[in-house]
């Protein structure tokens, strides 16, 4: 096999980073990756795959960090973006479609009643937090340890340029753990508007972490005896795990808002809050705008991914490719005597290796596979397409076990 060179994509890395600070935006620099193996640019997409300025092609086991569930470039979302961007797309005032879009979701998600439209999954998770603290009247946000929320000010771990006032009513608690939960309710006593939850812990640089059971109940609990709203951030699992809503797929309970972005349109600029009847009047509150939270196309794009995602049983494939993946590694892994966990719901996947605190396994690995055309992240949790076939898993597993093999070598 001829082993994959990148030197156009770094060459234009050096080139961006003259007009462009840090060249290419954290999470999708290079120096994320496996720096100088990893490609930086890309010249076309199509279902599970992807080519690089050098021409090299790639199985994509990122799908634009979960944005494209159905496949890059898929025809009946593309066409539905196009007719609707022909008609209009930006406009004084909105099209028919931010009526269709709503009443098309709301007829999709279980016990959600309204919908509130925005760009990115910062944006809703935002919104979310405003309406919790006008409807409750107090300004406290519980939210689990290292959960990624977004990127405002309140929400996002980073402290550089963030005033330290921005997170003094942010209180955190570990995931799976009710009673810390409490001890946290308990410390900060009517002051809390919502506790905020991704279906999965889906954490950078470590194991992923599913629900336990009896933790979405103990918090659905929790959240109305206290009078505090329960928020699920479905924007990176969303239309991956469960079409209904991804804690769909471990509880019973509903929250009472809801966030979904990403593989929402499949790759288009669209994201939402959906929430319940009675938290409606506080939303319409919140004073919420932006130039182009009205694009039309976008809308469009949703209606039609989400028609071929239930059409095509999509998901229930996503959950099969992801289950043979992982399996996969496993069994390698064991056969190189290569200590790994392999964690996450089969839709969203990540490997740690044993004894690799500064992941430089990880990086090794994944920049050996991205040299035989198989993107992994080495950092950040990977991401099933609904385009992925077994002939591509097989095909990976031919380049993991590779992989393994060289790891194993060179981490006597």
């Amino acid at each position: 096999m001829k082993l994959h060179t990148t030197k156009k994509s770094y060459e234009m890395f050096e080139q961006a980073q003259k007009v462009i600070p840090g060249g290419l935006n954290f999470p999708r620099t290079p120096r994320f990756l496996t720096f100088g193996v990893h490609p930086a640019f890309i010249s076309r997409t199509k279902g599970v795959r992807f080519w690089d300025v050098d021409g090299n092609e790639y199985i994509d086991y990122m799908c634009s960090f979960g944005a494209v569930g159905l496949g890059y470039n898929h025809p009946a979302v593309d066409e539905a973006y196009k007719a609707q961007l022909e008609a209009s797309n930006s406009s004084t005032m909105p099209s028919f479609q931010w009526l269709d879009c709503a009443n098309f979701l709301v007829g999709e998600i279980p016990y959600m009643d309204w919908v509130s439209y925005a760009k990115n999954g910062s944006d809703v998770t935002t919104y979310a937090a405003m309406v919790a603290r006008v409807h409750t009247g107090r300004n406290g946000i519980a939210m689990a340890e290292h959960a990624y929320h977004g990127l405002h000010h309140w929400c996002i771990e980073s402290t550089v340029g963030i005033p330290p006032e921005y997170k003094t009513h942010v209180y955190k608690f570990h995931y799976n753990d009710l009673n810390s939960l409490r001890e946290v309710i308990d410390r900060q006593k009517g002051k809390i508007a919502a506790v905020f939850l991704t279906p999965v812990g889906h954490w950078s640089l470590k194991d992923q972490e599913e629900p336990k059971p009896g933790f979405y109940e103990g918090v659905r609990e929790i959240c109305d005896k206290e009078g505090m709203l329960m928020v699920i951030d479905d924007v990176r699992c969303g239309f991956r795990i469960k079409y209904e809503g991804s804690h769909c797929y471990y509880t019973k309970i509903n929250p009472d808002l809801i966030c979904f972005g990403k593989a929402i349109a499949n790759g288009y600029p669209i994201a939402v809050t959906m929430g319940k009847e009675q938290f409606k009047e506080s939303a319409q509150k919140v004073y919420w705008s932006g130039t182009h939270f009205y694009s039309a196309a976008p809308m469009a794009a949703a209606i039609a991914t989400l028609k071929e995602l239930k059409a095509s049983g999509a998901i229930e494939h996503i959950f099969k490719m992801g289950g043979m993946f992982m399996d996969g590694l496993r069994k390698q892994a064991s056969l190189h005597e290569v200590p790994v966990s392999v964690t996450g719901h089969p839709a969203m996947p990540f490997m740690v290796f044993g004894e690799d605190p500064a992941f430089d396994k990880s990086r090794f690995f994944c920049g050996e596979a991205a040299r035989r055309g198989i993107f992994l992240h080495p950092h950040h949790n990977w991401f099933i397409s609904g385009a992925l076939t077994e002939q591509d898993v097989n095909k990976t597993l031919d380049v993991t076990d590779e992989c393994f093999k060289l790891v194993s070598q060179k981490f006597r």
